[in-house]
């Protein structure tokens, strides 16, 4: 199965999208929960942005699309004659093409000039594949007392902390930092915490020109080439590093799956 959607992979489509799209009258705008947004009939694009794991498409005419892929969600890009065959939340038609969300987890308009206060984009953290990244405010906010009993596993997670990082890379950044997903914030030093921040993002950032998501540098890498990941899906099987089998746990609210090597992250 694929990884499920991260900030790289927010910024990386949206991207995509905007080389194919930007500047382009688009034909069609279908909503799974309105249908046919005809007021949208004609409307160039004026930018496709990446905001954490949001995508902001925005129009000359006063609206703004926002999609949030969640879990499941992908976009593919058909012939305009092509039907999606899976659940289609979002589609939009320009020429002969047809650029088609499925299995978003919300799309939504928004005018344009509500964006800004907009309660899902206003309580994002800095987004960490921002250039540059505001390390600085990330880790004020994940330093703040309220948050001195969070485990870092849950804390790293949360979007209005720093938006992008999801489940794939909290298991390997915390593993490349060598700190146990459990750790309390309150026993993290800052610069501790800044190290994880600076990890991410410049791991996200190495992401951004692939499709395949890594986080085993070629330098340290003594396995076979498709070994990509040092821990996340690979319980049971030995750290690339010290042999140790990677241990998996329920982490969060949520009850996401965290790995980590019990040797080299070792609480201490």
């Amino acid at each position: 199965a694929p990884p499920m959607p991260e900030g790289d992979t927010i910024h990386r489509i949206a991207r995509v999208l905007g080389r194919e799209l930007v500047g382009r009258e688009i034909d069609q705008l279908r909503l799974h929960d309105r249908g046919d947004i005809k007021e949208l009939a004609g409307a160039r694009v004026e930018k496709i942005e990446a905001r954490g794991k949001h995508m902001l498409v925005h129009f000359a005419a006063p609206w703004v699309l926002r999609v949030h892929l969640g879990m499941n969600g992908h976009w593919r890009r058909l012939h305009v004659r092509q039907k999606s065959t899976g659940l289609p939340t979002v589609r939009i038609e320009a020429g002969e093409a047809a650029y088609v969300c499925e299995q978003a987890y919300r799309a939504e308009l928004i005018q344009a000039g509500a964006l800004r206060n907009n309660p899902r984009l206003a309580r994002l953290g800095p987004d960490l594949l921002a250039d540059p990244p505001d390390i600085d405010a990330a880790v004020r906010r994940a330093t703040q007392p309220g948050n001195a009993n969070r485990e870092v596993g849950d804390l790293i997670m949360d979007q209005r902390v720093a938006a992008g990082v999801g489940n794939v890379y909290k298991s390997e950044v915390l593993f490349e930092c060598r700190v146990h997903p459990r750790t309390r914030m309150r026993d993290l030093e800052e610069e501790r915490v800044r190290a994880i921040y600076q990890k991410a993002a410049a791991l996200m950032r190495l992401n951004l020109l692939t499709r395949r998501r890594t986080a085993v540098p070629l330098r340290r890498r003594a396995t076979p080439s498709s070994q990509r990941l040092w821990v996340y899906l690979r319980a049971g099987k030995p750290c690339l590093d010290c042999g140790t089998p990677i241990e998996r746990f329920l982490q969060g609210d949520m009850g996401r799956s965290t790995y980590f090597c019990p040797n080299c992250q070792s609480p201490r």
